[in-house]
């Protein structure tokens, strides 16, 4: 393992932006409302957050804590279960950029940075460490996944719930292994793509979210790794590879305004 030591103040460096207005308060769960970090337009809302979902946000992190350890025991995921202790916990934050056009979301995440640095009194030091992952490759029968050479217009509707769909016309493997990486419906693990198949693509497909179909071995609806090989011809290899991960050294509770 590779350490790196670096304080959340040497990552963001002497240039970096703040947020205009910044407010951070306790916001005990109710078991109602939203839970997450939402940005519109100027403004970057935590609601019902944890210190480590903040963190995972600012350093573009999965949620899952794979990549993020360290810190203090009240700044950890689980609180929501635990809805008669611990409650100061989580935050509701309330932040504006500055007036005019909305700056992209890696300036929201920089901001955010010195936002957790100055009101946390957040430090940090990143290490390379390896990761299970998994990699996506062509199965052995070869691709089912359909290559659209024409000049289609791209586009993926994709629903979410107890089954989760996409319906894709016209985009490249990379919008797939977004999906697939994704912590809420994706295959647990961060996934890189190993199928050399650079086209535009066009294909459906669902499957259970692995919460489900882990809950349920019973379940009519498929795993992602069985719905990938039946429907595309893919397959999912487990691996292992060096990916950034971030380690709280000292985090305090906030100051609120």
């Amino acid at each position: 393992m590779i350490r790196l030591a670096i304080t959340a103040t040497f990552v963001l460096g002497i240039h970096a932006q703040s947020f205009e207005v910044a407010s951070i308060k306790p916001q005990p769960w109710t078991n109602e409302g939203r839970v997450g970090v939402f940005v519109r337009g100027n403004t970057l809302t935590g609601e019902h957050v944890d210190l480590y979902r903040l963190i995972e946000f600012a350093y573009d992190l999965r949620t899952d804590d794979s990549q993020l350890s360290g810190g203090p025991s009240w700044a950890h995921h689980g609180v929501l279960s635990d809805v008669s202790g611990a409650e100061s916990t989580l935050y509701l934050v309330v932040t504006k950029a500055a007036d005019g056009p909305p700056p992209p979301i890696e300036q929201f995440r920089l901001m955010l940075r010195t936002l957790l640095a100055e009101r946390f009194q957040l430090k940090i030091h990143h290490v390379r460490k390896n990761m299970p992952v998994f990699n996506l490759v062509v199965g052995k029968n070869g691709p089912k996944i359909k290559e659209n050479v024409s000049d289609a217009k791209a586009s993926m509707a994709m629903r979410d719930g107890r089954v989760f769909r996409i319906r894709a016309v016209h985009v490249p493997m990379a919008n797939l292994i977004g999906e697939l990486t994704n912590p809420n419906h994706g295959a647990g693990r961060p996934v890189f793509d190993k199928t050399e198949l650079t086209g535009f693509y066009d294909f459906e497909i669902e499957w259970a979210p692995n919460y489900l179909a882990a809950g349920e071995p019973d379940s009519a609806d498929p795993s992602v790794f069985v719905a990938l090989q039946e429907r595309l011809g893919l397959k999912l290899e487990p691996g292992t590879a060096l990916m950034d991960a971030v380690v709280i050294d000292y985090a305090g509770m906030p100051s609120q305004n």
